[in-house]
């Protein structure tokens, strides 16, 4: 973890650089060169969870107390076995059930306010976020995804209902989440009998979500989505499960929100194109995903048509390079 550790400080001081108005201009390069120093660690057997009944049956008690409607509360140690069984790569657990359970919770408000804190903290911890992150595709994304996506969910009950979280709560996540964004490099999106992968998928919802804190700094959302984009541009893997459309959401969502943002990405978006030009003098596989995951990002901005005009008549002048 000493690396994480070391990267994550790198992090957090170009967070203060962006906030302290000293770092704008070359923010993309520095992030792209701390992606250069992130590990590539040996693969390890993932610690899977017990899938048998009692997992089952209190998913099933619970979601029979919320249809009675008589759930008004919920121990620490079940919320605790919720959220450890993230890990299972059963998707009628981790998806069907602990997840589409915990948009029950949170629309419900069963969930005390220091239980809302322990969900947070035990979802963005090292331990969860980054757990087997370094090494080759493993069965750990589940968690580390799934963990991404109720993060979000979390977070819209706090700003929405609870209104529990400080700044300094807010500002941890997006320690951890840029961090986090930096190491992920898993791209697979349906796996199998196993179901729903999708990190890209969820890191838009979590970033979607963050974008509405007023108690971020622009800086703080700028950081955020020049991380983001750093982190697209060098993923080797293909995404083709929906990611593109989701991430342009985002991005539309943000750059709506205030010019400093759409002229960023803008910025970006024509250094994006002159660096793909350099890298296709190298054919092999990861360079034609970059490409290819590159146009169909374009293409959904295209499609969706709601950025700001510079964004969209740049968008309209690149159709031709498109692979």
């Amino acid at each position: 973890m000493s690396q994480i550790e070391d990267l994550k400080h790198e992090l957090q001081g170009l967070r203060v650089e962006v906030n302290a108005g000293k770092l704008y201009k070359s923010l993309g390069l520095k992030l792209s060169d701390l992606l250069d120093t992130v590990p590539v660690t040996p693969k390890t057997d993932v610690s899977l969870p017990d899938d048998g009944a009692g997992i089952k049956g209190l998913i099933l008690h619970l979601n029979e107390e919320i249809r009675e409607g008589t759930l008004t509360r919920i121990e620490d140690g079940d919320l605790l076995n919720l959220l450890n069984h993230l890990k299972s790569p059963d998707p009628a657990i981790r998806d069907k059930g602990v997840y589409f359970l915990f948009n029950d919770l949170m629309q419900q408000k069963v969930l005390t306010q220091d239980q809302l804190r322990l969900a947070i903290r035990y979802l963005s911890s090292d331990q969860v976020l980054f757990s087997h992150i370094t090494e080759p595709e493993n069965e750990a994304v589940y968690q580390r995804s799934f963990a991404v996506l109720i993060l979000s969910l979390v977070l819209y009950a706090d700003r929405v209902s609870y209104h529990v979280l400080t700044a300094d709560e807010i500002s941890a996540v997006v320690d951890q989440i840029a961090c986090y964004i930096i190491l992920e490099k898993d791209t697979r999106g349906f796996i199998g009998s196993n179901g729903w992968a999708h990190v890209y998928t969820h890191i838009g919802n979590l970033l979607d979500e963050l974008a509405d804190r007023d108690s971020l700094t622009r800086a703080d959302k700028l950081f955020l989505m020049a991380t983001l984009i750093e982190r697209y541009k060098q993923l080797d893997g293909a995404l083709i499960f929906g990611e593109p459309q989701r991430i342009a959401g985002y991005l539309a969502h943000l750059t709506s929100k205030n010019r400093l943002y759409a002229d960023y990405l803008l910025s970006q978006l024509k250094r994006w194109r002159q660096q793909l030009i350099i890298i296709q003098t190298s054919e092999n596989e990861a360079v034609w995903n970059r490409i290819y995951n590159r146009g169909r990002l374009i293409e959904a901005m295209i499609i969706r048509h709601d950025f700001n005009e510079a964004i969209m008549q740049y968008l309209s002048s690149v159709i031709d390079f498109l692979a």
